[in-house]
């Protein structure tokens, strides 16, 4: 065993060595992008099509991503933000696909999270208790010591939340409980209060009402906490209402009317939440009517106008009975079983057998001598109790159903281990396979990368033995100018010298003299002044072209390559070199390449430029020798591949005396090669 660790120490590495340097710059800059869209997305003061779109441009940097904890962070936080721009569909979509993914991974967290969101779904925009409690239960079931407070506070809580809603009062508060305690440990103070709230329903529910109407002080207490929160005020009404249905259900509408009056006198009250308004509304004329006041009339058609806007049946169920009970209340037992006769209808339609057992109690009030509302209230209270112990059945039945699948899980891993320890045998015998393929093909790059270094040398060698060998004939070129110059100068000297001498001795005569005979005689050596400055602009042509000759041979060298070209192409060249260049400190290498580039280029454009005027500069500037070849010539795409290796040889050149290689060149506007060549 000491052995395979060891092994796998070493391989891990290997494997780290020949890895590729990871992108983190370009990484950095993709999630910093993310992080600032997500962010938009959230921003509640920009209009939902702009932050939709925020939205979907982080759903697009993630398309190439791949799949890990990282990925998934951004998988959720985007759901996040489909679930708050009322994107529900795009949201089950996202946590269908998280969950299909973690599941692969066995990332027990991601998997959690992702049934609990699935579970938000079906409660959220289905409002479907059942699906919403399986998915719950089985995010609950993937709890472990990994997973995090705030992940096991919200599944605690979304299960408690179901189980109120079916009326399992008792069980709610076991999972309401857990939830608080992780509240009041981690400062969730929102989830703290919608716990305290909860356990207070809870309660209320039980008919205990003591109890809740402490639970629901702890909750207003709480919001000290949420002063800052947006929904604030409308987190403060849903306590007010809270405390009048306790009120009302113990029959103290002195004290509901009180908190149905603090809670329409509260601060900005008109930017509450609509549904949030109609309930304090009807509480509030409610308790007016119990007190015997007429005027709860208005409240009533109010928050029914608001229902039927909104299309909400529990608001148009509650002003339909309210207003109902106004009407039994001034004794117009018509309009009043009208009223108690449209929540009947709107409750069979929306199967809200509470609100129709309500509107029964009342009709049987205004009718009775009627006993089939009795005998349908009976019916409907046997219906509730049969859910009530369907549904217990039905929930513990998902609970049961998710603890087999965990077990069947279990199962599963177990095997799973045993393969994978059997797997692991595999993978070390074939990792030390290929440790030894990555050793014997690391070695054999090593002795190719020597054999080329010793290459280059030779190379370097034969670079400088062959500028030697042009230096050497360059120096017999200039024995045989400074030869040539000579000649020049004896031809001055016995030539031209002495007919200048001769004209003038013939031509002093004139001083003595003037008759037009002698003057005739002189104009002859006129036309031998034309011929010696003939002669002398000869001789200064010849000087001209060898004006560079009192420079360093390499200038000359350079030089040449004009003249082959210049022997049968018209192009102009013009040269500027810097007097501040010392050649001869310059390596030969050095000097051999610069060399070899310049031809390479020069014969370039000869063959293919088309160009009628080339110029080429040399500068120093700093610690730097700047070059730069400049043609007029037709130009080409400088991206479009080539069949060619001059290019590439050029580059590879100046590379290797560690310079620097760049041209520029667009069709029709010429070509311009730089190169710089460090001192």
């Amino acid at each position: 065993m000491k052995f395979l660790n060891i092994l796998l120490i070493f391989l891990v590495v290997i494997l780290f060595l020949n890895c590729e340097k990871p992108k983190n710059d370009i990484n950095f800059q993709k999630y910093k992008k993310i992080d600032t869209f997500l962010v938009k997305a959230n921003d509640d003061f920009l209009d939902k099509k702009t932050r939709l779109a925020f939205t979907d441009s982080v759903s697009f940097l993630l398309i190439s991503h791949k799949n890990d904890t990282l990925y998934r962070y951004y998988q959720f936080k985007l759901a996040n933000r489909f679930f708050n721009l009322n994107q529900l569909d795009r949201y089950k979509q996202i946590s269908q696909k998280i969950n299909k993914e973690a599941i692969f991974d066995n990332d027990s967290t991601s998997i959690s999270k992702s049934y609990n969101y699935l579970g938000d779904y079906h409660y959220y925009s289905l409002f479907n208790i059942d699906s919403s409690y399986y998915y719950y239960q089985k995010a609950n079931k993937f709890i472990n010591i990994k997973t995090k407070e705030d992940l096991k506070l919200n599944i605690y809580r979304n299960i408690g939340n179901v189980l109120h809603f079916r009326n399992n009062y008792l069980e709610s508060d076991i999972y309401i409980t857990k939830a608080l305690r992780i509240a009041n440990q981690i400062q969730e103070f929102r989830i703290e209060y919608d716990c305290f709230t909860l356990i207070g329903l809870n309660q209320l529910g039980l008919k205990n009402y003591s109890e809740a109407l402490d639970y629901f002080l702890k909750a207003e207490n709480g919001l000290i906490n949420l002063s800052e929160d947006v929904l604030y005020s409308t987190l403060k009404a849903q306590v007010y209402i809270n405390y009048c249905n306790t009120y009302m259900q113990m029959e103290d509408y002195n004290k509901m009317f009180l908190f149905a009056k603090k809670g329409i006198s509260i601060k900005n009250f008109n930017t509450i939440d609509i549904k949030t308004q109609a309930y304090l509304k009807n509480y509030y004329g409610y308790a007016k009517l119990q007190l015997g006041d007429k005027t709860s009339f208005k409240e009533f058609q109010e928050t029914l106008k608001i229902g039927d806007s909104l299309q909400f049946k529990p608001i148009q169920n509650t002003s339909n009975l309210h207003l109902g009970k106004y009407y039994l209340f001034i004794k117009d037992t018509i309009k009043a079983i009208n009223y108690f006769e449209t929540v009947i209808s709107n409750s069979n339609k929306a199967n809200l057998v509470d609100d129709e057992l309500k509107a029964l109690h009342f009709l049987a009030k205004a009718e009775p001598n009627k006993n089939y509302h009795l005998k349908r209230i009976v019916f409907l209270n046997d219906s509730l109790i049969e859910v009530e112990r369907k549904t217990r059945d039905k929930f513990s039945r998902i609970a049961f159903e998710t603890d087999e699948i965990i077990k069947e899980k279990d199962i599963i891993e177990v095997d799973k281990n045993k393969v994978s320890s059997q797997r692991w045998i595999i993978i070390i015998l074939s990792l030390f396979f290929i440790l030894f393929l990555l050793f014997y093909y690391n070695l054999r790059i090593q002795k190719n990368k020597n054999k080329e270094l010793e290459y280059i040398k030779e190379q370097e060698k034969s670079n400088a033995v062959i500028f030697e060998l042009m230096l050497d004939e360059q120096k017999k070129i200039e024995e045989g100018k400074q030869i040539e110059k000579q000649r020049i100068s004896k031809e001055l000297h016995d030539g031209v010298m002495g007919k200048l001498t001769s004209i003038r001795l013939n031509l002093f005569v004139l001083s003595k003299r003037n008759d037009q005979e002698t003057i005739n005689k002189c104009l002859n050596h006129i036309d031998d002044i034309q011929q010696i400055e003939k002669e002398i602009r000869n001789i200064a042509h010849d000087l001209n072209k060898d004006i560079f000759s009192d420079n360093v041979n390499f200038i000359s060298i350079v030089k040449n390559i004009f003249t082959s070209i210049e022997n049968h192409s018209t192009i102009d060249f013009k040269l500027f070199i810097d007097e501040n260049i010392d050649w001869e400190s310059l390596e030969s290498n050095i000097k051999m390449q610069i060399y070899r580039v310049l031809q390479e280029a020069l014969l370039n454009i000869d063959k293919y430029a088309d160009a009628k005027i080339v110029k080429i500069s040399m500068k120093q500037k700093n610690n730097e020798i700047d070059i730069e070849i400049k043609d007029d010539g037709k130009g080409f795409d400088v991206n479009k591949p080539k069949n060619g290796i001059g290019l590439k040889n050029m580059k590879e050149r100046i590379e290797s005396i560690k310079g620097k290689f760049n041209i520029k060149s667009n069709k029709n506007e010429g070509t311009v090669i730089n190169l710089i060549i460090p001192l």
